[in-house]
């Protein structure tokens, strides 16, 4: 796998010819709409494509997972059609900024991987920022985690977690994915962990960003006024979130001076968007885990930005990012990819996608 140079890294972020032509007929974001506007926007995208994507014969549940504080948390459990006894499991965590979303947004990536892989898919849920701030967000996913890794064989059903233990989401849930990891080997978590996604994550700060990475450290600055998401938007989370970002709750480098543990991180798959402010965190990350020996998977679209794959569904780097996710949970659980298959899952998706756009 080829390292970035700074010339490679910063013609990244030069715009997709595709997407500049979309964005001159998109029209222009409502920049006052308030917080509670804009969940119900983002959660009216999440429901209408839950509502009408394909079930792909999965069987849903719901099961409520206690956390410290005595708050009960929803998790949505997905299971194939037919399944072989002990499946493995996936545990997927919805992004939106710490402060939008729902565990329904991943629920076509939860039915395609029961679909595809015979597993056993949950999308988990976490309390939101402003409302409850840093760190309720990764407390709810640790607990929820420590409940699926005691309780997921019995509690559940047919699940078998020395056949697969993958965690990962989708930029604040790759933040959450990703720190649940780390976590979980430190604290030793009682069934381990074994393979993360972290899709356009959230990791990193400038006073986190570990001193031999640093020359690789530029997408904040270079993409500062993308579209999707800019520097502004990243302050208005952070705001509202108010995390420490020192925190082993926050980032998988609290002490970027010691990186020794990452020899021990389980395999993972990092996707990346050329045109996003957070670019370099799943860069570095990913450069970090391969330089201490961990296997990765690297999948990068130049010129395009954050959660393209959602907000501009017709891009052909889209296509390529949906297809990317799901041929990278098979290989997070060792299994093997049936290309057709995933396509065909993909143009299952299709009407659902394009809908919650229109």
């Amino acid at each position: 796998m080829a390292d970035y140079t700074k010339e490679s890294l910063h013609a990244l972020g030069t715009p997709d010819p595709e997407l500049t032509e979309i964005l001159k007929k998109a029209p222009a974001p409502n920049p006052d709409l308030t917080l509670a506007q804009r969940r119900e926007e983002f959660h009216s995208r999440e429901k209408y494509r839950y509502t009408n994507g394909p079930t792909f014969d999965t069987t849903e549940s719901v099961v409520q997972i206690p956390m410290r504080d005595g708050y009960t948390s929803e998790t949505r459990v997905f299971k194939p059609a037919e399944a072989a006894t002990g499946t493995p499991l996936v545990v997927l965590i919805f992004g939106g900024g710490f402060i939008n979303g729902s565990n329904i947004q991943l629920v076509a990536f939860a039915r395609a991987v029961a679909k595809l892989y015979g597993a056993t898919a949950v999308t988990l849920s976490y309390r939101l920022a402003p409302e409850y701030k840093f760190p309720t967000a990764a407390n709810d996913i640790w607990d929820g985690v420590s409940w699926l890794a005691e309780h997921a064989s019995s509690q559940i059903g047919n699940v078998d977690l020395a056949k697969g233990f993958v965690i990962g989401g989708l930029s604040a849930g790759g933040n959450l994915a990703v720190v649940t990891a780390h976590k979980a080997l430190k604290d030793k978590l009682a069934a381990p962990i074994t393979g993360i996604w972290a899709c356009i994550p959230v990791l990193l700060s400038d006073s986190t960003v570990p001193e031999e990475y640093k020359d690789r450290w530029s997408s904040r600055v270079q993409n500062a006024n993308a579209p999707v998401l800019n520097a502004q938007s990243i302050e208005a989370v952070r705001q509202l979130y108010q995390p420490d970002e020192t925190s082993p709750d926050y980032t998988p480098f609290p002490n970027p001076a010691d990186l020794s543990s990452l020899s021990n991180i389980p395999r993972t798959h990092v996707q990346v968007a050329g045109l996003d402010p957070l670019r370099d965190d799943g860069l570095i990350y990913e450069k970090a885990l391969r330089d201490h020996g961990v296997e990765t998977k690297l999948d990068v679209y130049p010129g395009v930005p954050h959660a393209h794959f959602s907000a501009l569904p017709g891009l052909k780097a889209s296509y390529r990012s949906r297809r990317d996710t799901l041929v990278g949970i098979g290989w997070l659980l060792r299994r093997e990819v049936d290309v057709k298959a995933v396509e065909s899952v993909e143009e299952a998706w299709e009407p659902a996608l394009f809908g919650a756009v229109r």
